[in-house]
């Protein structure tokens, strides 16, 4: 923690934007080891501190993490993600923006146990992505820089100049006067529901590599389309774009290709020399020859 603090002061650097994915507390032990949940809410923000001391006051910090842990035995589920809220809030004095929610539709049903055999639960569907901001009133979020192509629905309302209707929802917390979405825009607002699944081009292109390589694929992948949506939301061209726990380093390759600075840390080395090879051909690539020498290419 000490070598990441201080590289990051000496590169003199200002993160606008933290995005990364920390590791999951599971109950069978992955090759990180298996910390219960208040250790890997402790280890998350010891991870974390030196990355938000050097967040500049508009970046944001944000975490895909498990809806998915329960307790042992139990059908009911872990609260280390209500705890990694509040530590984050009270630690590091940021402020809560929201709760996305990433629906992956190619999610494996589970859990087995609670939703196949017993029945008490439903199928997962979801992981949450914790957004936090250093200064709520100053962030760069930007939805015009992620709106979405409206409806063919919308389109032709549009086109019909709009709404007919005169009406209240809500007892008039809601008006819907004749013109109502007349004016054309330039496109649609996301939801903060983002429905992506698991697989992309790049993750084929990591898993090729792997076995290229005779190495294990990540155990936990996020798709490209994921840091990409993050990124351009939450911040601009040039902006320096930090992953504590890069993974597959997806996050870095979508920061690279969106024009942004990237750094990003790992601990497992066949994570780095893997993840590498999603960048192998870009401008500026260069291998550490350590790392090939550690698996021989």
């Amino acid at each position: 923690m000490g070598a990441k603090r201080g590289y990051l002061q000496k590169a003199h650097c200002t993160g606008r934007a933290c995005a990364a994915s920390p590791p999951y507390p599971l109950r069978k032990e992955r090759a990180y080891g298996n910390p219960d949940e208040r250790e890997i809410v402790d280890f998350i923000c010891a991870t974390l501190e030196p990355v938000v001391e050097a967040l500049a006051e508009e970046g944001s910090l944000v975490l895909n993490v498990s809806q998915d842990c329960f307790l042992p035995g139990l059908p009911a589920r872990s609260t280390y993600v209500e705890r990694l809220v509040l530590e984050v809030c009270d630690r590091f004095g940021l402020y809560l923006m929201d709760r996305l929610i990433w629906e992956n539709p190619a999610k494996a049903p589970g859990p087995v146990q609670w939703a196949s055999k017993s029945r008490q639960q439903l199928n997962v569907g979801y992981e949450p992505v914790l957004w936090f901001a250093k200064n709520p009133l100053k962030c760069k979020s930007n939805n015009n820089r992620v709106l979405q192509p409206h409806s063919e629905r919308h389109l032709r309302l549009i086109q019909n100049g709009g709404e007919k209707r005169h009406t209240n929802y809500g007892d008039g917390a809601y008006r819907l006067r004749p013109g109502s979405f007349s004016n054309e825009t330039a496109g649609s607002i996301p939801k903060n529901v983002i429905t992506r699944g698991h697989r992309c081009a790049y993750g084929t292109q990591h898993r090729k590599a792997a076995e290229a390589l005779g190495l294990p694929t990540h155990g936990a992948p996020m798709p490209f389309s994921i840091p990409e949506f993050l990124i351009q939301f939450l911040t601009e061209e040039g902006d320096l774009v930090v992953d504590a726990w890069a993974g597959r380093n997806m996050t870095s390759l979508a920061a690279e290709l969106l024009g942004r600075t990237w750094m990003s840390g790992e601990l497992m080395l066949q994570h780095i020399r893997t993840g590498a090879e999603l960048f192998r051909g870009r401008p500026g690539f260069w291998l550490n020859p350590q790392i090939a020498a550690a698996f021989g290419r």
